[in-house]
């Protein structure tokens, strides 16, 4: 699988199914962590899409402002 690094402005931020996440505040922000295998899934809206992403574990999403920053991929 190939994952790339996503850096998107979000207007709204969903994590399916909320068990496979941990969720934690850090100094860079709110910081999600990936705990399932294979994949967590996450749906970022943002002002014209939506978008499904899937995380692989033990990777870490940074919710700062209105940006999300994750490893991840298109699902």
């Amino acid at each position: 699988m190939v994952y790339s690094y996503q850096v998107v402005k979000f207007q709204t931020i969903s994590f399916v199914q909320g068990t496979h996440w941990s969720q934690s505040v850090g100094d860079k922000g709110i910081l999600y962590k990936s705990l399932k295998d294979p994949f967590s899934k996450l749906i970022v809206q943002t002002n014209d899409s939506k978008k499904l992403f899937r995380v692989p574990k033990d990777r870490t999403v940074i919710v700062t402002n209105d940006t999300v920053h994750f490893l991840g991929e298109l699902a």
